[in-house]
């Protein structure tokens, strides 16, 4: 079984047959999407969104079929999938022997940390050439963006081209000295120098003698790591900070959900906000539940009385949070919207 595939039985477990197989293609894919965002939350496993977003959908449903094959996985005529016993044998047994990425962190960073593993590349491979006043090498990018960033940032410090350098190596080397969860071999044999090229993702999995969807998550797994200890304490990297801090944002939310948010701090209402966008009030509804999963500031109070949040909260600790048709059996005249409120603000 390849690391995928225990990644999507694990997935399809927290699921518990409750959403359909490509739920979980759209989590590690990250669509953002109000229900996928919503699936993330309410399954607890947000911190694996947008994790494999390079991931083709004929390759997926080629893993979905191997599990099948392997009598792992099991569809039933409604197009449920569930879990054999042997296939919940065999993810248990998958993770005892192979650590989960722990600080994985999807919903929060998103493509935040790809941006930052090309802006670190390139940086490197420049300041690496500049050091050993070598001009003739071709850069690792097109992207002009990119290289426009990188000469940009290189003139703003204040400090040498040896200086810089020995800078970025010195508080690298400081946070893969506090017992990173992963080798820091995944992140430096990608790196591109002088007179040294960086591995692929393929070449580097090949030399750690690794599977390379369980490389791809381990190495995401300690860019994740690196990202989190550098936004956590900014002083103590200062230089890594300056290349991340103009990419981190509050929190993730769909654009046409931010068009609704701007228009609720207006205090203008669903049926008001559904007439002026020309959607269903079921879609603004659906963009409420996304800012309240994802902003901790955002009041609910105009839609739901803190009584009825509160009669919820207690019969979905007792149900189940997941199962909304027995929730709302137990309490008359609540909506399914209510419900799904108090379970995304109480997330």
């Amino acid at each position: 079984m390849t690391f995928l595939e225990a990644l999507i039985l694990w997935i399809l477990k927290k699921l518990k047959s409750e959403r359909s197989v490509y739920a979980v293609f759209h989590l590690i894919k990250g669509k953002k999407s109000s229900q996928t965002i919503q699936d993330a939350y309410l399954y607890q496993i947000k911190a694996l969104f947008y994790t494999f977003p390079y991931l083709k959908r004929s390759d997926f449903d080629e893993c979905i079929q191997s599990l099948i094959n392997k009598g792992l996985l099991e569809v039933k005529e409604n197009n449920q999938y569930f879990l054999t016993n042997k296939g919940v044998e065999q993810i248990n047994a998958f993770f005892s022997n192979y650590s989960f990425p722990s600080f994985l962190n999807g919903m929060k960073y998103q493509e935040q940390p790809f941006i930052i593993w090309n802006r670190l590349c390139i940086l490197i491979q420049v300041l690496s050439n500049l050091v050993h006043d070598s001009r003739l090498y071709y850069p690792i990018t097109r992207d002009t963006k990119l290289l426009r960033w990188v000469r940009q940032f290189i003139l703003s410090q204040k400090m040498t081209k040896h200086q810089l350098g020995e800078a970025i190596y010195n508080e690298l080397y400081t946070i893969f000295s506090k017992n990173p969860p992963e080798s820091p071999e995944m992140f430096v044999y990608r790196l591109t120098g002088y007179n040294q090229i960086g591995k692929t993702v393929e070449q580097t999995a090949d030399k750690l003698s690794m599977e390379t969807t369980e490389y791809w998550f381990r190495f995401l797994h300690l860019l994740h790591y690196v990202v989190e200890q550098v936004l956590g304490n900014r002083h103590s990297y200062p230089i890594l900070f300056s290349i991340m801090q103009d990419i981190d944002e509050p929190f993730p939310m769909t654009k046409s959900t931010v068009e609704t948010y701007k228009l609720l701090l207006k205090n203008y209402t669903i049926s008001e906000i559904s007439k002026i966008r020309n959607l269903k009030e079921s879609t603004i509804q659906d963009h409420i539940i996304e800012i309240a999963l994802n902003n901790p500031e955002f009041s609910i109070r105009t839609f739901i009385d803190s009584d009825t949040e509160e009669k919820i909260m207690r019969i979905a600790k007792r149900m189940g949070k997941q199962k909304l048709k027995l929730i709302k059996e137990q309490l008359e005249g609540v909506s399914y919207f209510h419900i799904r409120l108090a379970l995304a603000k109480n997330r």
